[in-house]
């Protein structure tokens, strides 16, 4: 940084230049001029960051010059300095953008601090204009950006609204021109960003998320082919392949160990460079028709993960113990068991055991496959009228009970598919209503109390993260847009009904910071808490 001193008096410039040793303050070079005309030439030839300025020079005021500063060098904060206390200089410095007016003799205690703070401001200004850079870049690279078909694949796909088994399968899959086979795998990384450590717009937060997504892919896909995906729920996904040559994978599957540092890097990136803290979910290579069942297990592990965060967390299946097959008549009692009791991981393992056993036993026949499908639609449509679910509210309910099954293979496909889409209803009906209920009801009872997004999400049991997605896909708002809103009707009643004064009412509701309860109470009602109270004194 370099600081210029302005000032027709030799002996105050030098009392200025030796006050203190400016290094250490972060001012490489100090220069010093004795004329306005002379400071003009040093602002043309050099970048001042501070200008130190006596207002009363013979040839010029430094009223009149900070003037030209402020058109030629906006980027320099300025200190008056006068012999003079009157208001009208006062005024004219203020309305130059002057950062402070030091009366002379100058103090050096009080030189030094406003010294601090115009640092401060120039550190503050310099990193704003590297984050909006930053957030320009990707603001542009957003408003370019087109939904592509590939994704829009991938979110049918996860959303199990493509029929994933047999020619179905197969015609999608070559229309989308995804570059993959039937016989390839995909290994899903669910990108889950907890919470901003930075207070961002909705709109901000949109293109902030999309920086986060670019970057995942970048990081994950620099040595791996794959894809970033945002799904229909607004979930990211980085989607790595595996490509099969004749059974063999000829693509090099990276390792435990390389996923891990890849993630560990990017959550770090994020942290630095988007004011996110983003943690990690990674699954396992599946086959494309198993890929929305993974997916959908990690985002159980999400949900679940209420004290692991800015972690790389590795996919286990939650049930470690499966059906036995050591019977000779395998019974499908045990499937609507795990259905019923909210088991998906292992209803699928289940389907899984099962189509291994029939494969292996060379008795099986095309009429016992018939059977098997007929039963298991049975066990369907018993679990639809146990957890009293309309059929209609499941996506391409009717594809999946008409399509002909041709194969084991198929059915185990088909019924994983069908299987999971029913029970995930089931789930989406029981949170729907239970957790966010709990969760306003919380918010309610506890307005005046210091609570938060990770207090609520403690409280119901869920990762925050997933809460506040199914509380805006639920509301239609932002679950800290409700809970700064109930805080801030809480405290317009405090101001109608009581004489608390105004500070004692933000401690009331649980602001320890009165800048920033002040702060909310404009964005919430468009002017100050203590303008809002002189109002209402003077209707009452």
């Amino acid at each position: 940084m370099r600081l210029l001193i302005v000032d027709d008096e030799q002996f105050a410039v030098e009392g200025l230049l030796y006050c203190c040793e400016w290094k250490a303050y972060g001012i490489e070079e100090v220069l010093t001029a004795n004329r306005a005309d002379k400071a003009r030439e040093i602002l043309n030839d050099h970048r001042i960051d501070l200008l130190i300025c006596d207002i009363e020079m013979p040839d010029e005021d430094g009223l009149s010059l900070v003037g030209w500063v402020r058109e030629h060098s906006p980027w320099t904060e300025t200190i008056f300095l006068t012999c003079h206390s009157e208001f009208s200089y006062a005024k004219k410095a203020v309305n130059l953008g002057s950062f402070d007016y030091l009366l002379k003799p100058v103090d050096t205690d009080e030189l030094l601090s406003a010294v601090s703070g115009m640092i401060a401001a120039i550190r503050e200004k310099e990193e704003y204009e590297s984050y909006n850079q930053m957030y320009h870049k990707y603001l542009n690279l957003w408003q370019k950006e087109k939904p592509k078909r590939v994704e829009r694949f991938w979110q049918d796909l996860l959303s199990r609204s493509i029929l994933s088994f047999g020619d179905f399968f197969e015609r999608e899959l070559a229309g989308a021109s995804v570059g993959l086979n039937t016989d390839d795998m995909v290994l899903p990384i669910l990108i889950s960003i907890e919470e901003w450590s930075k207070t961002l717009s909705p709109r901000d937060q949109e293109i902030m998320e999309y920086a986060v997504k670019k970057a995942a892919e970048e990081c994950f896909t620099e040595e791996y082919q794959g894809e970033a995906v945002t799904d229909k729920s607004g979930v990211m996904f980085i989607l790595l392949y595996a490509k099969s040559v004749a059974g063999e994978h000829a693509t090099e599957k990276p390792s435990i160990q390389k996923l891990t540092a890849m993630g560990k890097r990017f959550i770090q990136a994020c942290e630095e460079m988007f004011f996110s803290i983003v943690t990690c979910y990674v699954g396992s290579f599946k086959p494309l028709q198993e890929l929305p069942g993974i997916c959908e297990s990690l985002k159980i592990m999400e949900r679940d993960n209420i004290s692991r965060t800015q972690s790389v967390l590795l996919y286990m299946p939650q049930d470690q113990m499966f059906v036995s097959l050591n019977s000779d008549d395998i019974l499908l009692d045990d499937l609507i068991s795990y259905m019923l009791n909210g088991k998906r991981e292992s209803a699928v393992q289940f389907i899984h055991n099962l189509t291994e056993k029939l494969e292996a036993n060379p008795c099986f026949q095309g009429r016992n496959l018939d059977a098997l499908h007929q039963d298991t639609l049975q066990i369907i449509y018993h679990f639809l009228q146990v957890r009293g679910i309309n059929a209609g509210s499941i996506a391409l309910f009717t594809d999946w009970t008409t399509a002909r099954i041709r194969g084991l293979l198929q059915y185990r496909h088909w019924a994983e598919g069908i299987v999971s889409a029913v029970m995930e209803a089931e789930f989406e009906r029981q949170e729907k209503g239970g957790v966010i209920e709990r969760s306003i009801r919380y918010i309610q009872q506890n307005v005046e109390e210091e609570i938060s997004r990770a207090s609520v999400a403690d409280y119901v049991g869920l990762n925050p993260a997933y809460l506040s997605r199914l509380f805006k896909k639920e509301t239609g708002q932002n679950l800290i847009d409700f809970l700064i809103s109930v805080k801030m009707n809480r405290t317009r009643e405090l101001m109608d009904t009581t004489d608390m004064s105004v500070s004692a009412i933000a401690q009331q509701v649980g602001y320890s910071n009165f800048s920033h309860f002040t702060k909310m109470f404009r964005k919430q009602f468009d002017v100050n808490p203590q303008e809002y109270r002189k109002v209402t004194k003077r209707l009452d």
